[in-house]
């Protein structure tokens, strides 16, 4: 009888041994980042190009040969430097004609009003005619439009001899040269000689859209708008500016709006006729909570997030989200600074799930 309850405990024993283990819940593997919390920029982007503020188109005004050129293409210049010289002698003849002229006509006027005095007295005393004086009065008052004539003739041949030296109107960086030096200028506009853009300041001009105007209006009240640029993306080298001109009127055509934003331009980085990428920033959202974008979960009740909580498990949470900036959006509601959110392997979580991290290869 012993043996038989001996033998029957150990079976129960060995029985109790192959019986079947529950099997743990299932993990799976995603990815996390945490929720940030930092002052973001709120902007509008679009594509820009530099214009600058003055570009001049440097004509002749008289005609001649190109007898000097005082700069060195792309050469930066200041204000009133000499740029070009046109032959000057023709227009040193004719300024002497024409003070020549005006020496003809000044002693002439002189002689008439020598005439007019002679005979002035002679006439009131009924000694000379008088049809006669008032003729010499005639002469003196032509001679005297004769010397108008002549000095407006000399102050004509001086303006174009003035015209022979070409200067710089504004301060700016000199073009490659249009007319090289010993070729015949002319006066006739269609022809320049070199273009002088202003660099620093300069102007990037974008536009956007109309639906913007009512908000870039509303913060531009409130102070003025800081201005982004950057060659490729916002990633490298920025540069500072600020909004300076709206335009009067939106484009029927397009229904975008014009824009521009002056840069100091010290350094000489943005360069006229290039494409730029530009930030206008609107206001900074303070202490702002950041995810990235690709986190978010769209589903038929609105934006959610998996949350990871204790013992890596995962709970969804519904979000109230403000604007996306980049890869990134705001979260008004719905998380905390420092919470872990899955932001890869979405797809096969449930609430009160299990997750794990895979290690990196």
């Amino acid at each position: 009888m012993r043996f038989l309850l001996a033998l029957a405990w150990i079976l129960c024993l060995i029985g109790c041994a192959h019986k079947k283990q529950p099997s743990p819940p299932p993990s799976f593997p995603v990815q996390l980042t945490t929720v940030e919390q930092k002052d973001v920029p709120i902007y509008l982007e679009t594509l820009g190009h530099v214009d600058p503020i003055i570009s001049v188109a440097l004509r002749s005004r008289i005609e001649g040969n190109l007898t000097g050129v005082f700069f060195t293409q792309g050469q930066e210049v200041r204000q009133d430097d000499l740029l070009f010289t046109i032959d000057p002698k023709p227009y040193e003849a004719a300024l002497k004609q024409a003070r020549g002229l005006l020496e003809q006509n000044g002693a002439n006027l002189s002689l008439s009003l020598e005439k007019v005095k002679r005979y002035q007295t002679l006439a009131e005393e009924e000694f000379y005619s008088q049809i006669d004086y008032e003729t010499l009065q005639a002469n003196y008052t032509a001679a005297q439009a004769l010397v108008t004539q002549a000095e407006a003739g000399v102050d004509s041949a001086l303006i174009n001899l003035d015209y022979c030296w070409i200067y710089a109107p504004i301060s700016g960086m000199m073009s490659i040269l249009d007319v090289d030096y010993g070729n015949l200028v002319s006066n006739d506009q269609t022809k320049q000689l070199a273009t002088l853009n202003q660099i620093s300041p300069i102007y990037v001009t974008f536009s956007l859209p109309e639906i913007r105007l009512p908000d870039i209006q509303k913060y531009q009240r409130l102070g003025h708008l800081k201005t982004l640029a950057a060659y490729e993306d916002f990633n490298g080298e920025t540069f500072d500016g600020s909004l300076e001109i709206v335009n009067n009127q939106v484009d029927p055509n397009t229904g975008m709006i014009k824009l521009r934003s002056i840069f100091e331009n010290g350094k000489k980085d943005l360069w006229p006729g290039q494409f730029v990428r530009v930030r206008l920033i609107l206001y900074t959202q303070k202490d702002a909570l950041i995810i990235p974008f690709t986190a978010v979960q769209m589903t038929m009740s609105g934006p959610v997030a998996f949350v990871v909580n204790d013992h890596m498990t995962v709970e969804r949470r519904p979000l109230s989200l403000g604007p996306r900036q980049d890869e990134k959006v705001i979260v008004l509601d719905g998380l905390r600074a420092g919470e872990s959110v899955v932001l890869e392997g979405q797809l096969n979580l449930t609430p009160g799930a299990h997750i794990y991290v895979p290690a990196k290869p």
